[in-house]
């Protein structure tokens, strides 16, 4: 009850005094005027908002070990500018950047940086959201604790969530929901305001937009179990943001934790993060698990080297092994629901995608623009935080298509 008096008083002072939706206060370092709810995470306004979230949303802090620092150093073969032959011709990484709202990019080679560096609103020591890289952070929390004993992912979510054994959600074990191959009916399609994803930013107050439903309910805990049971759905990859949040409410009911807590004990101080990292929450006080979470663009790469060293820092076992070789190891998913380079043999694992490229590559992907690749034969990680205007960009200039092409000819250049 203390925490969600905090939480109660926390939102009402974010959002008292908003005039249709409109943040407080006008523009202050920054801030675009006029940003509300309906607009921050869409360009232009979104530029700034991803950069700034504790001071868009409440969020919880995920505090690192100051003590407990993993250095990455600089690499004597580091770069400060370079080209590349992008989209068709060659272009400097200044101009590419502008095209592709780039914020701020990390090449390690070789647990070296190779390249570092950023534009926008962003900087070294400034948090940045990660969106659905959250999902991954997420996955590696779940392996941890199901070794650990704390979770079964053999049991069905009903068993550590009673309040959805009703849902779409309940009566699959939590290894089919970590890999969103679950039975439930969540959709999610951006460009559509009557999916699930959109109704769910009503639900946290990630928006206050027109399409939101009169009298909806209000937070995850409310929100998740209305969501129904598709049986079709059942064995089948769908991308389905839902199910993270599941995942995260089963990790907090079977530990008794918040999930900001779990992530900074079980990963983020372990793995050597310099800078505390934070997450949104919602009127109840449940983190956003699907892509609520901000971290330094550092140490999203940490996290990047985390999964590179298979689970290792510091010479210690943070998470393990088995775990991540598991997700490395996946066959191509026969059944693959997206368009993907011609060759590969895609798959979607533990929240994490497999590139099925014939390295073996794994990566976190967020709307927006928000990648860490992580390239194991040449060992290397490539961090990426962007702000296309649209959660998918727009498909040709810039949008998943673009960035995978340019994630190719960064390997290629760095490697």
């Amino acid at each position: 009850m203390q925490r969600s008096g905090l939480l109660i008083a926390m939102w009402s002072a974010f959002f008292s005094g908003f005039g249709a939706g409109q943040v407080a206060l006008a523009e202050e370092g920054g801030r675009p005027v006029g940003l509300t709810l309906e607009t921050f995470q869409f360009g232009p306004d979104n530029r700034w908002a991803f950069s700034n979230m504790q001071d868009v949303m409440p969020t919880a802090p995920i505090p690192h070990d100051p003590a407990h620092v993993l250095p990455l150093e600089v690499s004597e073969q580091a770069v400060a500018d370079f080209s590349l032959n992008f989209m068709g011709r060659e272009q400097t990484i200044d101009e590419i950047a502008a095209t592709q709202y780039i914020d701020g990019l990390l090449v390690l080679k070789d647990g070296q940086i190779v390249f570092e560096k950023y534009y926008g609103q962003l900087t070294e020591d400034r948090p940045h959201l990660m969106n659905s890289v959250t999902k991954s952070v997420v996955g590696l929390l779940a392996g941890k604790l199901a070794d650990q004993g704390v979770i079964d992912l053999d049991k069905p979510v009903s068993h550590y969530v009673p309040a959805l054994a009703s849902s779409g959600w309940g009566p699959d074990p939590l290894r089919m929901v970590l890999d969103m191959r679950d039975g439930s009916a969540y959709t999610e399609k951006y460009e559509d305001f009557g999916s699930s994803f959109r109704l769910q930013d009503c639900a946290i107050r990630w928006t206050d937009a027109d399409y939101c439903p009169a009298g909806g309910p209000q937070g995850l805990k409310a929100f998740l179990p209305t969501i129904g049971r598709d049986e079709s759905m059942l064995g089948k990859f769908s991308y389905r943001s839902g199910s993270t949040d599941v995942i995260g409410w089963v990790l907090e009911e079977a530990t008794g934790q918040p999930l900001a807590d779990l992530i900074a004990q079980n990963i983020w101080k372990p793995m050597g993060a310099e800078a505390d990292a934070n997450i949104t929450v919602d009127t109840g006080g449940l983190a956003l698990a699907d892509h609520g979470m901000s971290s330094t663009l550092r140490d999203l790469t940490r996290f990047g080297l985390l999964v590179l060293n298979k689970g290792q820092a510091f010479g210690e076992q943070i998470v393990p092994a088995a775990f991540i070789e598991d997700i490395f190891s996946q066959p191509g998913d026969p059944d693959w629901p997206y368009e993907w380079a011609d060759g590969y043999t895609p798959y979607y694992r533990s929240f994490f995608w497999g590139e099925g490229n014939a390295d073996r590559d794994i990566s976190g992907y967020g709307i927006h623009g928000q990648f860490v690749r992580v390239v194991p034969e040449q060992r290397m990680v490539i961090a990426l935080y962007s702000t296309w205007p649209r959660a998918d960009g727009d498909g040709q200039t810039h949008g998943w298509y673009p960035s995978a092409v340019l994630m190719e000819t960064l390997i290629a250049k760095f490697r």
